[in-house]
């Protein structure tokens, strides 16, 4: 148990202990944790890693200490890729030697998951991608047991539609829609993933101009980001929901609304890069 980690990332955040524990838990349980490793219910403890954007990996279960370094670079970079700080992410990511990873099968399909994905949406190399995603799909997961699988057909699809492959990018959507509802989240690290399974699928069904089914994805995220006290993803949430509000019915108070949500998460998390994009969308439309 790392509880100083635990202590350092509240701290970081100019959190005090009832700031934190605010509706999840009270300041005594906390306390209690904090002072003495006494640990509330996993569910409590997963609300409030998740209020702090730490995965359960970084304070307990990774007992080896080279591993439990791994672990926290990648968790960071797992972070940056969600605030879309990509060139942050790819220094981490291209400092881990993937031969360390061998022992560790889920070290290994979050590091293929995060290099497949930084490839896709940084511009990077397309069939490193699907070579990346491959390996979970066909050895490290080939069973389909993990939420890895279900990143990786996203990531897959992702990179069809940047191919303009419609038939294989909708294979594989469809194979993550088709299971979207009925995945089971019980750790901080699947709620993150899970969310960003959702994002991107309705990402690519705005592209495709389908807003109908990519609009009630979007309210789904918002839906399971606020049941799970979860903010990083919820900005681009609504800035999509905004470009979508404006496509089907051009510029209304429903936008803005949209907007300005989408603005006051980013600022809340400390997204500039999220902020810049908001702004020039908006800008570009003379909203």
């Amino acid at each position: 148990m790392d509880i100083q980690t635990f202590i350092d990332r509240r701290k970081e955040l100019g959190l005090s202990q009832k700031e934190l524990s605010n509706g999840v838990c009270t300041q005594a349980t906390l306390s209690k944790f904090e002072n003495n490793g006494k640990i509330p219910s996993l569910k409590i403890l997963i609300q409030l890693c998740n209020r702090l954007g730490l995965s359960l990996d970084s304070i307990i279960g990774v007992s080896d200490s080279s591993s439990k370094k791994v672990s926290k670079q990648m968790g960071q970079a797992e972070f940056n890729l969600i605030i879309q700080e990509y060139d942050d992410a790819r220094v981490i990511i291209d400092g881990i030697d993937v031969k360390t990873l061998n022992n560790d099968k889920n070290l290994m399909m979050q590091y293929y998951y995060l290099k497949g994905y930084l490839n896709v949406l940084d511009n990077g190399d397309l069939f490193d991608a699907v070579f990346d995603f491959n390996r979970i799909l066909s050895e490290l997961d080939a069973r389909g047991e993990t939420i890895f699988t279900f990143l990786s057909f996203v990531g897959m699809g992702l990179v069809y539609a940047k191919q303009g492959d419609d038939a294989k990018s909708e294979y594989y959507f469809s194979k993550v829609f088709n299971n979207i509802y009925t995945m089971s989240i019980d750790d901080v690290n699947k709620i993150w993933r899970y969310i960003n399974i959702i994002f991107y699928c309705a990402i690519y069904y705005s592209e495709k101009q389908d807003l109908e089914t990519a609009n009630t994805l979007l309210k789904y995220g918002v839906k399971i980001c606020s049941e799970n006290h979860v903010t990083y993803y919820i900005a681009r949430i609504y800035a999509q929901l905004a470009m979508n509000e404006n496509q089907l019915n051009g510029d209304n108070p429903k936008v803005h609304d949209f907007i300005n949500k989408a603005l006051v998460f980013s600022e809340y998390n400390g997204n500039k890069k999220e902020i810049a994009i908001i702004k020039k969308w908006v800008k570009d439309n003379q909203l």
